[in-house]
């Protein structure tokens, strides 16, 4: 039975599913800036009384990105 030679070389940690780190808020998802890559995001919630509107933003401290998620 031939082997991959790619598959050979791979090291145990590549077989490994992928990990946040200990230090995310997010443990149980896939979170990170897309803009530095950093997984340190904050949920900040904003209600506009005005409008009577709810907004939900992910927030990089790192980079000072910016992101609104559509809430319903």
């Amino acid at each position: 039975m031939a082997m991959n030679a790619a598959r050979y070389f791979m090291r145990r940690e590549d077989y490994q599913p992928p990990q946040t780190p200990a230090d995310s808020p997010f443990r149980r998802f896939t979170v990170s800036c897309l803009k530095c890559g950093s997984f340190k995001l904050k949920v900040i919630g904003e209600f506009d009384s005005d409008a009577g509107e709810l907004k939900v933003f992910l927030f990089c401290p790192l980079c000072r990105e910016r992101e609104q998620l559509p809430v319903r």
